[in-house]
């Protein structure tokens, strides 16, 4: 499941070391992308985006939080359970 890509540095600018774009384990950095941006952003998948800051204003549940991200990953192919440990939360 998990695969090589462009890696992001914390600002989701293109990491650059010695003038070269950095590859590597693209997965949790695509799990990022996919909870933070807000459906219609991703115009060949115009219902991918889980929005999760949309319910941290809410003041939204952990289930609520839990069943939006599994949904949204999903939609991207990517198994929910084999990350959900993976993904810091906040308490």
């Amino acid at each position: 499941m998990a695969g090589k890509g462009i890696l992001l540095d914390e600002n989701n600018d293109l990491q650059i070391i010695g003038k070269q774009i950095v590859v590597g384990d693209s997965l949790m950095q695509e799990v990022a992308i996919i909870l933070e941006m807000s459906q219609g952003e991703l115009k060949y998948k115009p219902v991918l985006g889980a929005d999760i800051i949309q319910l941290l204003k809410a003041n939204a549940s952990k289930t609520d939080f839990e069943r939006r991200a599994r949904i949204h990953l999903e939609k991207d192919a990517k198994n929910y359970s084999e990350i959900k440990n993976k993904i810091k939360t906040i308490t």
